[in-house]
């Protein structure tokens, strides 16, 4: 249960790390940023649509400007209004201030759903008084089905807007932070114009004013706008609604899965690519193991950690009480538990008589000074009873893998660790691609995907080998350990008879209740 819990705590993480920006959005959908003090007197647009649903637009703005100010920003929401599959980016053609060429740099905010154009040279400010920016830019996809916006009403209209096509556009976006003292707007479509409809504001608004139609053109105008008041017009167009480039998510989506349905292939392929790698990979670090035939006793001369750690090549949790329980087994030592928190152990035996016992209990018996006759540890719950208990607890460690490699039944395979390099690695870089380093956090999959999938890299054994006479061993310790885990244990060859003998291997195995029908005491 505990590693269920673990995965699904990990693929939370995970689903997190792909899906916060539709929690964090970062702004509103009426565009970013506070009241520019740059007044603009006179907003100037014509937009010319084409039978392809291109639009080409050319903007004038005169502003007035105070002192200090280094341009204007001119921002464009890229998702439509009507479809949230549409993206409409803008295409920036050119663009001037006062006659001539002005640097400019394009940005993306509030999770990449309003393109910016930071107009302006950083390094110098405006003179005081009226200037003239003029923007050219194209957008795909603007004549949207004439169904789009059927039933919505505006403030002021002429003619009969229901047609095949429809051109329905925010003339004046919302996401200027200017207040506009006038705006001309002047559309022309590559049709005839059978009706239109205009409001100022959200919503029914206000009534635009001279809203007016020629043949393929539509013009208004409407005056005294306050920051962040959309114009918005529709304009009907007999002609068949020209095919639009869609996704199958809505913009909100954009900083997770992108904007390329291709490339969210290519990243899903690679996220399979990336856990198939982890896994062959964690899998050239597995030793194929050899037969477990049962084992009715230990191998001879092996401790409780050795029989385990030979087993699974990792220290057992319960190693430094196995092997007191082990030692007292012996007569060398004797356990005394004076409450659940206290226990004492005494030493019974003189150094001498400890060679008979091996490596890893003679650490541990030295670790905590109980290898001569009357000498005694209490372990209880003090700092200094603490750290003597972890020393011991890593001296039987350096002592178990020690006695493996000197015995000649591990070798070291130091090549097998860059599978935990690796590991890290995709850790951190899963971590950077769902903070949007990499663009959208989809991008984060994969490399989270290799992470999960080459955890087993961490597993006990790793780096190291057992050598044929390691094999033979494990195959023992492994047949042992069946004997232990079985439920019908004690009906097997007078297994009942002996079980106490093997309660510290039952310690070191975690299988102590099924072979001595009580539970294991408070840690020592």
């Amino acid at each position: 249960m505990r590693r269920v819990w673990s995965w699904l705590f990990a693929l939370g993480l995970i689903a997190f790390g792909l899906l916060w920006p539709l929690v964090f959005t970062g702004g509103s959908a009426s565009g970013p940023g506070p009241v520019d003090p740059v007044v603009i007197t006179d907003y100037r647009a014509d937009f010319t649509v084409d039978a392809d649903g291109r639009m080409t637009a050319v903007e004038t703005i005169t502003g007035d400007f105070p002192g200090g100010r280094h341009g204007i920003f001119r921002y464009w929401d890229v998702a439509n209004q009507n479809n949230s599959r549409l993206r409409q980016i803008p295409e920036i053609t050119s663009i001037t201030m006062d006659g001539s060429s002005v640097p400019y740099e394009l940005l993306w905010e509030t999770g990449k759903r309003f393109r910016v154009a930071k107009i302006g040279d950083p390094g110098s400010t405006l003179n005081w008084g009226s200037h003239v920016f003029e923007i050219r830019y194209t957008i795909d996809g603007v004549l949207d089905p004439g169904r789009n916006g059927a039933h919505r009403q505006f403030a002021s209209n002429t003619g009969n807007p229901d047609a095949r096509s429809a051109f329905y556009w925010n003339v004046v976006a919302p996401a200027w932070n200017n207040t506009i003292e006038r705006a001309d707007i002047s559309v022309t479509l590559p049709a005839e114009v059978i009706g239109a409809g205009c409001s100022v504001g959200f919503g029914v608004g206000s009534a635009c004013t001279e809203l007016r139609t020629d043949g393929n053109t539509v013009r208004l105008s409407a005056t005294n706008l306050e920051p962040h008041t959309p114009v918005t017009l529709r304009a009907g167009v007999d002609i068949a609604a020209p095919a639009q480039v869609s996704l199958p998510w809505p913009y909100t989506w954009d900083r997770i899965l992108g904007r390329s349905v291709t490339a969210l292939a290519w990243v899903a392929l690679v996220a399979v690519g990336m856990g198939l790698l982890a896994y062959f990979w964690t899998r050239t670090t597995v030793e194929p193991p050899p037969g477990f035939p049962v084992q009715y006793a230990p191998p001879e001369g092996l401790g409780p950690v050795q029989t385990e750690y030979i087993r699974t090549e990792t220290i057992p949790k319960n190693g430094l009480s196995a092997t007191l329980f082990h030692l007292a087994e012996r007569g060398l030592v004797e356990l005394r538990q004076v409450s659940d928190k206290h226990w004492k152990i005494k030493g019974l035996a003189k150094p001498a008589e400890w060679s008979g016992v091996d490596p890893v209990a003679i650490d541990v018996g030295a670790a905590l000074k109980v290898m001569s006759v009357g000498a005694e540890f209490s372990a209880k719950n003090t700092a200094a009873s603490g750290k003597k208990l972890s020393k011991a607890k890593a001296d039987m460690a350096v002592a178990v893998r020690k006695w493996a490699l000197d015995g000649g039944f591990t070798v070291r395979r130091r090549k097998e660790l860059w599978i935990r390099v690796a590991n890290v690695v995709a850790f951190f870089a899963a971590l950077a691609g769902f903070f949007l380093w990499f663009g959208i956090t989809l991008w984060g999959l994969p490399f989270a995907v290799f992470f999960l999938c080459s955890l087993r890299g961490w597993s006990g054994g790793v780096g190291t080998r057992r050598t044929p006479a390691g094999r033979e061993l494990w195959s023992r310790a492994e047949g042992f350990h069946r004997l232990l885990s079985t439920d019908s244990a004690e009906s097997r060859f007078d297994f009942a008879a002996r079980k106490d003998l093997y309660l510290a291997y039952g310690y070191a195995l975690t299988y102590s209740g099924r072979i001595s029908g009580v539970t294991e005491p408070g840690e020592l």
